[in-house]
């Protein structure tokens, strides 16, 4: 049955050209010695991405695929199925009718979950297909219990804290109370959590969709606890209060790892921390999920064929770039092209991909890794970020000696990045020998599909905005719900331009014109600014003028 199954799955990925012969060869023989499903094998070696795999894996098995990150969740079935059950069998149940109740789960096959359920709900049960990691996010969205009430606990918390009290597990309260505002982190979808010491008070502050949002505010008296907790986790000097530190915490919660970057900064009022999290569970890969249009998807996967040259990635810290050069490797096939990369911090494992850290202690800089690939053989290289004048040039060198350079670089847009590279000290005449094009981009926050509705522009905001140029009277926004905690924002997607240095741009580099000219001429040759993107996406229901003024100015 199991060889019948497999079978049909490489007839689907044949059929739809969705893998090649040579890597379901590689995939066949990772499975041998891993003794793992062929479908978790392809999804690990990035040979096509889980929500692909899912759809077709729902297929084969003959069950309805059920996106959980599009479709609504049904709160009055989720209390039908205890929160232990629904974590033990990877499966969140989405509605209930007519004494049936709607369960999509991972592995249909799984009898015993499927007969746990029946004896648990005293119904029958309807069967859907959807993407584990989905799943684990929608579990931790909607079993909520001990979560909503964490900034009560904290509190009780901060006060045991501060009589010197000890928890009921007998760990100081400070070691509780991390590890709640770390779990609450992870389900609202937050990327930082910032410590941040006040005169009389600590405060707790969360980035959720690029927003910064306050949370908790906690006793002075605790703070150098919650540090001190900070630091144990993270593995760095807890004596060490005048100097930055940075260090790493491993963290798991409900089946999810993430990855937390740690660091500490010396204020007038103590100690700073920041916590990045990256939840692997919420990493967005791939081309066809940066939100690019078809124009856009279409000119990036050209860039990526191209056998040698530089592609940049430009904009401000947070603003995806990493993630987007991430999805264009994915697109290449690792098991042809030798990839290498050197990166400042790995934020991702990609398979079949040669992946390092710069270590400045070491002498491991950008510059001297590229130097050292170039005697690894490879086809591509991404390079983190070209930070001074020895990174490009070297990049710069690789690039005209055979090889694809793919890295970013900080510039508000894509022709600032010409003027960049010349005051990094990059003579005008490499630039338009090697640099293919540039990549510039924002994330905007998107509208929350549960609670989108319909709104008219007044004829003042018509005038104020001068957006009737574009041709729009209304967008769609969100009056705020449950799934997006009130802010009518779930998610985010991407906002692109993209610059190609055709004859004519190449020309005015070499004139060392200004990015104002370059910019012209590119909109002349058809290019469309991360604005337009976003007037765009603004027409397709996806974001709002708010947000496209954010981040466009």
């Amino acid at each position: 049955m199991e060889n019948q199954l497999e079978n049909k799955l490489i007839d689907i990925f044949f059929q739809r050209n969705l893998l090649s012969k040579h890597q379901l060869d590689a995939a066949f023989r990772e499975q041998k010695q891993t003794q793992e499903l062929l479908i978790e094998v392809i999804i690990r070696l990035g040979l096509a991405d889980r929500e692909k795999v899912s759809r077709i894996w729902a297929e084969a098995i003959g069950y309805p695929y059920y996106d959980l990150k599009k479709e609504i969740v049904d709160f009055n079935a989720v209390r039908l199925v205890p929160h232990h059950m629904a974590e033990r069998f990877h499966l969140i149940p989405i509605k209930s009718e007519n004494g049936n109740i709607h369960i999509a789960m991972y592995n249909p096959g799984n009898v015993i979950a499927i007969d746990a359920l029946r004896r648990a709900t005293h119904k029958d049960i309807k069967i859907y297909v959807a993407n584990i990691e989905s799943i684990g996010e929608a579990i931790s969205t909607h079993y909520r219990e001990g979560i909503v009430s964490s900034a009560d606990e904290i509190d009780r918390l901060a006060s045991m804290a501060v009589r010197g009290s000890v928890s009921e597990d007998k760990d100081p309260p400070a070691v509780r109370i991390i590890d709640l505002l770390i779990e609450k982190a992870i389900i609202d979808r937050a990327t930082d959590i910032h410590i941040s010491p006040d005169e009389k008070a600590t405060r707790i502050s969360f980035r959720i969709d690029g927003i910064m949002r306050p949370i908790n505010v906690l006793p002075k008296q605790i703070h150098s606890q919650i540090i001190t907790r900070v630091k144990v986790m993270a593995g760095i000097n807890i004596a060490e209060q005048r100097l930055p530190q940075d260090g790493k915490i491993d963290y798991q919660y409900s089946g999810r790892y993430v990855d937390i970057r740690t660091s500490t900064s010396p204020t007038h009022n103590g100690e700073n921390v920041v916590l990045r999290l990256l939840d692997k569970a919420n990493i967005v890969m791939g081309m066809g999920r940066l939100g690019l249009d078809p124009a856009n998807h279409s000119q990036i996967t050209e860039l990526s064929k191209k056998p040698h040259g530089i592609v940049l990635s430009a904009g401000p810290t947070g603003s995806g770039k990493t993630t987007t050069l991430y999805s264009i490797l994915q697109e290449l096939d690792a098991l042809e092209k030798n990839i290498l990369t050197i990166e400042d911090p790995i934020e991702y494992r990609l398979p079949y991909i040669k992946q390092s850290q710069v270590n400045e202690k070491a002498g491991r800089t950008f510059a001297k890794s590229i130097r050292h690939f170039l005697r690894q053989d490879p086809d591509v290289i991404l390079v983190g970020e070209i930070r001074d004048l020895e990174t490009a040039k070297i990049a710069f060198q690789a690039a005209m000696t055979g090889h694809l350079v793919l890295s970013t670089i900080h510039t508000n847009d894509a022709a600032a990045c010409i003027a960049r590279l010349m005051d990094l000290g990059v003579e005008s005449y490499m630039i338009p020998s090697s640099l293919r094009a540039v990549m510039a981009q924002r994330l905007v926050r998107t509208v929350c599909v549960h609670c989108q509705e319909e709104y008219l522009f007044t004829p003042d905001e018509m005038e104020m905005s001068a957006i009737k140029d574009y041709g729009i009277t209304s967008e769609k926004r969100g009056r705020g719900c449950g799934r997006c905690d009130g802010t009518g924002y779930y998610g985010r997607s991407g906002i692109f331009e993209i610059l190609n240095i055709t004859p004519a741009i190449s020309r005015l580099i070499l004139q060392k014109v200004s990015s104002d000219q370059i910019l012209l001429k590119a909109q002349e040759g058809g290019m469309q600014t991360m604005r337009e993107n976003g007037i765009d996406k603004i027409k397709a229901g996806i974001t709002t003028l708010l947000e496209v003024d954010r981040v466009t100015g």
